[in-house]
């Protein structure tokens, strides 16, 4: 953690600001220390992130790290919470932690697929101090924070572990681990807040949106994606399986995926990858499927991690476009654009209102 981060950073449950213990430090980062609020709470900083999660989710911080518990046991208050966390937000939290570290290296460069047409990553971040909610290993931060003044990448999960390493060259790239009910920013100092991937995961996405929508200062943008509703026979067989493969392992699961993944793109994405271009393409095109064709700009790795996410995640819910813009609406925000990524997403802009 860059001490700088301390200016935008308060206590989600008092909004006060922090005092920092640092236990180690190198090469300008914070890697071990403790923030502590006005009133007492404390959240520590391990492996360069700044933990500052609610109560209910900071008991498994010491399941997670128990290095850090262990060698700092002196230093620590004594007693991490209630363990009372939401079964489901725990096992996302699981989920995703495991495969944005085990799939670190992911690198499906899509970012400009979610933005809306006309608009680029530089024209919006420009010179500009941004929030990203849920980063997973990193990719859009470390390429998004080269445009902006100060960028900070939230997770929820593990994965804020391989954001941080991929991140930490950018001076000004900050990396927290937060929940998106309980962000712990001051208001009113984001121009641009993205969330992609995420909310149709929460157990409350509607409120995830208003817990975003209160980011972004007057005029600041807000971004985000969800699944689309239809396709009720894919979406239904997907549900089913989920019902059986979220039980399993994530190692099982990643043996799946694998599998999965692999025998796909042999069979399906690799050859139209290489036939898309030829005559013969041509002629296919109309009836290749658009999820096929989208899967055939990225490596075989990049459907092999995707794999893993669509069967390993406890909750997926899909949203008409009617829904996002009114989540828009409701939140006070202006010039909002909602329109499709191919048959999957929603893709969401609007930019904030003044009240």
């Amino acid at each position: 953690m860059k001490e700088s981060a301390l200016g935008y950073l308060v206590c989600p449950e008092t909004q006060g600001s922090f005092q920092l213990q640092a236990f180690k430090s190198e090469a300008g980062e914070i890697i071990d220390g403790l923030l502590q609020s006005q009133t007492g709470s404390t959240y520590p900083i391990i492996r360069g992130v700044p933990r500052i999660l609610p109560e209910h989710l900071r008991p498994h911080l010491s399941a997670d790290y128990p290095e850090f518990f262990s060698h700092y046991a002196t230093r620590l208050p004594t007693g991490h919470g209630s363990t009372t966390a939401n079964d489901v937000q725990r096992r996302t939290q699981e989920a995703f932690g495991y495969e944005w570290t085990w799939a670190s290296d992911y690198d499906a460069h899509n970012f400009a697929d979610w933005l809306p047409d006309s608009f680029t990553a530089e024209q919006l971040f420009s010179g500009r101090i941004g929030l990203e909610v849920g980063c997973g290993a990193g990719r859009h931060a470390e390429r998004n924070s080269q445009y902006a003044k100060e960028h900070f990448a939230v997770d929820l999960s593990r994965a804020v572990d391989s954001a941080f390493a991929r991140t930490r060259h950018r001076e000004n790239c900050h990396v927290v681990q937060a929940d998106v009910f309980a962000l712990p920013f001051r208001p009113g100092v984001f121009d641009y807040v993205y969330c992609l991937g995420v909310l149709q995961h929460l157990p409350d996405p509607p409120g995830g949106f208003r817990a975003l929508a209160l980011q972004p200062k007057p005029r600041g943008v807000l971004l985000v994606n969800v699944y689309q509703a239809g396709r009720p026979l894919t979406v239904g067989a997907l549900r089913m399986l989920r019902q059986m493969s979220t039980r399993l392992s994530n190692n099982t699961l990643r043996q799946i995926s694998v599998l999965a993944g692999s025998v796909e793109y042999g069979l399906l994405i690799g050859p139209w990858r290489y036939l898309k271009s030829t005559r013969l393409g041509t002629f296919l095109r109309p009836i290749v499927p658009s999820r096929i064709d989208e899967y055939a700009k990225h490596d075989l790795n990049t459907s092999i991690v995707d794999w893993f996410d669509r069967l390993s995640c406890p909750v997926k819910i899909h949203y008409r476009r009617r829904d996002v813009l009114d989540w828009y609406a409701h939140s006070g925000y202006e010039n909002v654009v909602v329109t499709p990524y191919w048959k999957a997403f929603w893709n969401g802009y609007g930019m904030r209102g003044w009240t």
